[in-house]
């Protein structure tokens, strides 16, 4: 079964805690890409941005399993530009998936009251010189963590539930049961902090112990909790005007 994958550093820990699963083939993909390959195939099972159930209603989606985040720790980060009274632009950079996309303008004018610009980082590397949301490993490796603001606990406060920023998603419905039948005491059984050692040996030393102390917030199975994060997240874009219409979503 080919599962394709974000290449971040969560979705690497649940890749290594099924490492020994032999019918598994793992392929990781930039985030944006990962909706498009599974629209490709019928028979893959992916690890999706949770907003590109927008673009993809018709994906069947795991009631069960995905990666969620209940505190502070998160795929990406709030980098703010010194001494700007103002906001007007956010510079998205890194591995940007619709959740940046569709939820930074939601987010700054239900939080901050402000419209803002959405603009693309143009060369990869550090632009924290001006306002930024950076996705991805490079918030650990760039080791700049300290001085930014989690875009996961944004979206808790907005949401009042847990942010679920990547679901397991499948054009068959039976591919979604066989993950759920042949593993999800493995998926559900990880604990993150305990799965990552070598995972993280290149990054500094403050993105290490940030990440030990806070790996325990990460969840790879759902609650009941999860599935309204899920309902309450892919609800904003319809209560905002961005679509017009509220999505169904095919929980298998």
């Amino acid at each position: 079964m080919d599962i394709f994958l974000p290449e971040n550093v969560f979705s690497k820990i649940l890749k290594r805690s099924l490492k020994n699963q032999v019918n598994l083939n793992f392929i990781f993909l930039p985030a944006a890409l990962l909706s498009k390959q599974l629209s490709e195939n019928k028979e893959a099972i992916s690890l999706i941005p949770t907003m590109d159930l927008i673009s993809h209603p018709d994906f069947y989606v795991s009631r069960k399993v995905g990666i969620t985040f209940d505190e502070s720790i998160s795929n990406s980060y709030i980098y703010f530009k010194r001494s700007e009274n103002k906001i007007k632009e956010v510079v998205l950079a890194g591995d940007v998936s619709s959740n940046e996309g569709i939820l930074t303008k939601i987010l700054f004018n239900e939080t901050y009251g402000v419209e803002v610009e959405l603009l693309f980082e143009k060369i990869n590397g550090s632009t924290l010189s001006q306002n930024q949301i950076l996705v991805g490993d490079r918030n650990f490796i760039e080791g700049n963590l300290f001085s930014a603001i989690s875009f996961t606990e944004e979206i808790i406060e907005l949401i009042s539930a847990p942010y679920v920023n990547f679901v397991f998603a499948s054009q068959s419905e039976q591919k979604l049961k066989e993950l759920h039948s042949k593993y999800f005491e493995l998926i559900a059984s990880i604990i993150a902090s305990e799965s990552f050692d070598e995972i993280i040996t290149d990054y500094p030393l403050d993105s290490q112990n940030y990440l030990i102390e806070n790996l325990q917030h990460v969840m790879f199975n759902f609650d009941e909790q999860d599935i309204e994060g899920i309902k309450l997240l892919l609800q904003l874009p319809y209560f905002h005007g961005i679509v017009g219409d509220l999505i169904d979503v095919k929980f298998v």
